[in-house]
């Protein structure tokens, strides 16, 4: 974030404002920027409530003057009406008001949530996402949010006319008859009684219908990705019985959900019925004893029944209270994580970069006890010369061109980019100048032209025409249809797997990098189409420095060195004449070759 600027309400949640310990204090940070709108909602709601918050009074002094009777009783009840008139004159046009101002204000608020949690999951490292699945993150982002959001129409809502009629009640019956204001407020600890004996109860359940809701989510989209292995092998029935299980937990936990929800509800409406009861036969001692009249009576019911309403409208917040905190807690895996990749103020890369790379002494070992990947590796990649990394599965190829990118970090020794150490810089600088071509290639439902030149502006037809020719797609695009502007559908589709790759180099050359990353691209193609994007990846290569991870050696060629990893340390390096020479782990790994791909 630019320190100098005024940092966007959702930056705000960023820095250290989101608590999810504590819930309440997060959820009014959340309005930190519309509070002054919030507060005209109020306002607008308590206007625009007046005639439901007034009728009991009216219609007690109505009574009143009915008992009474006299000359002037009629037009007593005339002017009642009259100013109740008034009342309900401002409903339509205020309401309306108080809705847009309530409204925009929620709107506001989710805006600022989901983009908050959209640009810390930028910011999150990769360890980040090796512990989380996508669709439990896609739940949180979508479901999560929404479980807040109602909370907030809940208690802007049904919560204000809740505490709106306490309010009125407990003036009128002070002022008229203090002995039934005491009576109301006992109906409050009641209904705080009720909280607490559910309070546990409802987290729990709230709780663990979250996490089977998260796991649903990802068993379904599991099943999707797998459709095509599913009908090729006649899993059908398999799989249908493996999904319906998620369902059956799901049902199983919302049925929990809904009935202690319920019983929640008719321990309530008991209780306070009682309570109800319990006044009438009050109001009707203290007129029977002449200590208020009949149309104080029916004032004093009609607004208890209002109380116990409100009351009630209190608890029917709780279940929303509940799952609403627990989105905030759950929110604050994301937002509150600490697999961060602080980049804002460190100095940028380099532009243009030279592209050398210096490995020096580098050692890498997953967190959590899992196994050392690299030991003791120091490699120095001059300017423009093309490194292949070969070695069996497991030989930390991979980890190491992502330590390369900044993905991960070093956890002994450093790795320099032309001469700087790369924890020392701004990676986004730097990546801006990299071009990836990954194994898989992975695309999104747009057109051709947004897949080539994603997150680029203002690139000319000329100079997109000529990056296809360089990646041998051209003349495939031309036959399209809609030739650039062709649409490829959910992750491309109606794309073979040549076209794909050669897409993907497409996408990598439109940057102009200065270095460039080939996690092998030509694993999985047949002969003709590995030939198209070999042909486009010498094109990619020129002049620039280049690191491959290889698992075919036909794709190695070209490369200046080889470097053969095993067990996380370098064995052998030189060039393919040299390491073949020497009969040693290389050979060992071309002789296999005959027989067998190398997997990375």
């Amino acid at each position: 974030m630019n320190a100098s600027a005024q940092p966007a309400p959702w930056e705000k949640l960023l820095d250290g404002r989101f608590d999810s310990k504590r819930p309440g204090r997060t959820l009014w940070g959340l309005f930190a920027d519309q509070r002054g709108r919030v507060a005209l909602a109020v306002l607008l709601y308590i206007i625009k409530q007046s005639p439901s918050s007034l009728l009991p009074l009216a219609v007690g002094m109505i009574v009143d003057a009915l008992t009474n009777g006299g000359d002037g009783a009629f037009r007593h009840i005339l002017a009642i009406a009259g100013v109740y008139f008034l009342l309900l004159l401002q409903n339509p046009l205020v309401h309306t008001t108080f809705v847009r101002l309530m409204s925009g204000a929620l709107r506001h608020m989710q805006f600022n949530l989901r983009s908050a949690l959209v640009e810390r999951l930028q910011e999150l490292s990769i360890t980040f996402y090796e512990e989380k699945q996508t669709s439990a993150l896609q739940t949180k982002l979508l479901r999560d949010v929404d479980a807040i959001d109602g909370l907030c129409r809940h208690l802007m809502h049904t919560g204000l006319n809740g505490l709106l009629v306490i309010t009125y009640v407990t003036i009128i019956a002070l002022i008229k008859q203090p002995l039934l204001a005491v009576y109301f407020l006992v109906t409050v600890p009641a209904g705080v009684a009720l909280l607490k004996i559910f309070d546990r109860r409802f987290k729990e359940q709230y709780k663990a219908m979250r996490v089977e809701t998260e796991q649903m989510n990802i068993r379904v989209g599991e099943m999707l990705q797998m459709l095509p292995v599913t009908r090729a092998h006649g899993l059908e029935d398999f799989e249908t019985r493996g999904v319906r299980s998620v369902f059956e937990r799901i049902r199983e936990r919302g049925l929990q959900v809904d009935t202690l929800t319920e019983f929640f509800a008719s321990s309530s409406w008991f209780t306070f019925m009682l309570f109800q009861l319990a006044c009438l036969v009050f109001s009707a001692w203290l007129v029977v004893h002449h200590r208020i009249t009949v149309g104080d009576a029916v004032m004093y019911h009609t607004y208890f029944g209002m109380l116990i309403g409100a009351v009630q409208q209190f608890l029917s917040v709780f279940p929303a209270l509940a799952q609403g905190a627990d989105a905030v807690r759950s929110l604050g895996e994301v937002l509150e994580a600490e697999h961060i990749e602080h980049n804002d103020g460190k100095p940028a890369a380099t532009d243009p970069l030279r592209g050398e790379i210096i490995f020096d002494h580098v050692g890498f070992s997953y967190p959590r006890g899992r196994e050392v990947a690299l030991t003791n590796i120091s490699l120095h990649v001059r300017a423009g010369e093309t490194i292949a990394f070969v070695g069996e599965s497991g030989a930390g190829k991979s980890t190491l061109v992502n330590l390369a990118i900044g993905f991960r970090q070093p956890t002994a020794g450093k790795i320099l980019l032309d001469g700087r150490d790369l924890r020392e810089l701004d990676l986004r600088t730097y990546r801006r100048q990299i071009g990836v071509v990954p194994q898989t290639t992975l695309l999104f439902n747009g057109s051709l032209r947004e897949n080539v030149t994603y997150g680029l502006d203002h690139v000319t037809d000329d100079t997109l025409w000529q990056v296809l020719a360089d990646a041998n797609l051209a003349t495939f695009v031309r036959s399209l249809p809609q030739g650039l502007n062709t649409p490829l559908g959910e992750s491309g589709t109606m794309l073979s797997g040549g076209q794909r790759q050669r897409l993907a180099i497409a996408r990598a050359l439109v940057r102009n990098p200065r270095l460039v990353i080939l996690d092998e691209a030509t694993s999985a193609l047949d002969t003709e189409s590995e030939r198209l994007v070999q042909e486009a990846l010498v094109r990619l290569t020129k002049g620039r420095t280049t690191l491959i991870v290889a698992h075919r050696f036909s794709t190695i060629r070209h490369a200046h060195r080889i470097v053969v990893l095993h067990k996380g340390a370098i064995v052998e390096q030189g060039t393919q004449d040299e390491l073949l020479a020497r009969n040693g782990q290389f050979s060992r790994l071309a002789r296999l070759q005959g027989v067998q791909q190398l997997h990375a």
